[in-house]
């Protein structure tokens, strides 16, 4: 019998009917002997959704008060899932926000961070042969305030609370299995990749691949947290991260497309702005600046996009990285190009096609 934090994506519980079936397959899961933790977010675009509605009555709206707004979306996952497995199996299941297990942050509010998780009625609802059901994404800060942990925050509230109770396992469901050699939604021929170390999926994380959280990924590295990324609707698995991966150290590990860059030109030097939190790629040369930025900075940054090579020794794939670049230079004005041992980044100031991503893509694992 194995003690397992399951966390769920909010497409996997975007509807009452999608909420009740993934509550009918987390039963058949416990009465195979499993223990089990629920994490989830928020029902489908909730969290957008309030943010619009914050941004129509604000320009500047006050970070405390969006932070108790958006709590609300994983507030009414909890119940929802709760009172649909109670539905099946009455009493098993009982909701609790991340105040009251005790995860507590610091006062940073909309990209908090995780101080300790206390637990007590997580370990007592465990003890009485419970569900546990929690809002991720969210806690309460040293001054007792909510506090949310930034997009994607509920894989990192799953890999905290597997660390806290020392569970054997985490899993993180979504739409996808688990992590390619590019998006399936773009890419005609992506391959699965069974095994990551921390530090490759940190860097595909950060470049923008949507299926694990570069912030829990960082966690589950400190934490020695292993994580298996799996198919909501099958149970499947597909991607396990961990200390060591068996992949060849020498191959092509995935690219990755992002669409959400923006950028600024600037003379008489780099000037960095006094928040760097989204500041992705900067650059000097003279009298020249570049700032590259996730997500559009203001009205006057320019959008941009990126596609980035993850893979390990780069710096000794002269050929193919040339025969990537020039494949880019035909279509768009490049930007900048940004390389290391673990990543090849071409900034570009139009989106890559898709024929072109696949081109490139094959001529990597084609």
């Amino acid at each position: 019998m194995a003690l397992v934090v399951q966390k769920y994506g909010g497409s996997s519980l975007a509807t009452p009917e999608k909420i009740k079936a993934l509550a009918e397959r987390i039963v058949a899961r416990y009465d195979s002997g499993d223990r089990l933790v629920i994490v989830v977010s928020a029902m489908g675009n909730t969290t957008n959704s309030l943010e619009s509605k914050a941004n129509a009555l604000s320009g500047d709206p006050d970070p405390r008060e969006v932070d108790m707004l958006i709590s609300i979306g994983e507030r009414e996952s909890i119940s929802l899932m709760a009172i649909a497995i109670n539905s099946i199996r009455p009493c098993l299941a009982i909701s609790f926000t991340g105040s009251q297990i005790g995860l507590i942050t610091d006062n940073n509010h909309r990209n908090a961070r995780i101080l300790e998780i206390k637990g007590d009625r997580l370990v007592d609802a465990l003890k009485t042969g419970k569900i546990p059901k929690i809002a991720g994404f969210q806690g309460v800060s040293t001054e007792k305030e909510i506090t949310t942990l930034g997009r994607g925050g509920s894989d990192t509230t799953a890999v905290a609370v597997t660390a806290a109770i020392k569970a054997d396992a985490c899993e993180i469901y979504s739409d996808v299995v688990g992590v390619y050699s590019a998006d399936p939604k773009i890419c005609d021929s992506p391959v699965l990749i069974k095994q990551l170390d921390y530090e490759t999926m940190l860097t595909i994380s950060s470049l923008g691949a949507k299926v694990l959280k570069d912030a829990a990924v960082e966690y589950a590295h400190r934490l020695g947290v292993k994580i298996t990324t799996g198919l909501t609707w099958t149970g499947e698995t597909g991607t396990t991260v961990c200390k060591e991966s068996s992949l060849d150290k020498n191959k092509f590990i995935s690219l990755v497309l992002n669409d959400k860059l923006s950028y600024k030109q600037t003379n008489g030097g780099l000037n960095l702005p006094s928040d760097l939190s989204n500041v992705r790629f900067c650059q000097s040369s003279g009298s020249y600046g570049l700032i590259v930025f996730n997500g559009l900075r203001d009205n006057n940054s320019h959008s941009c996009f990126s596609l980035a090579l993850v893979g390990s020794g780069l710096r000794s794939e002269c050929v193919k990285l040339n025969e990537m670049k020039n494949i880019l230079s035909e279509k768009s004005r490049l930007i900048a190009i940004d390389l290391s041992d673990l990543k090849f980044e071409i900034y570009t100031e139009t989106l890559i096609s898709r024929d072109v991503f696949n081109k490139i893509h094959n001529l990597f694992f084609g």
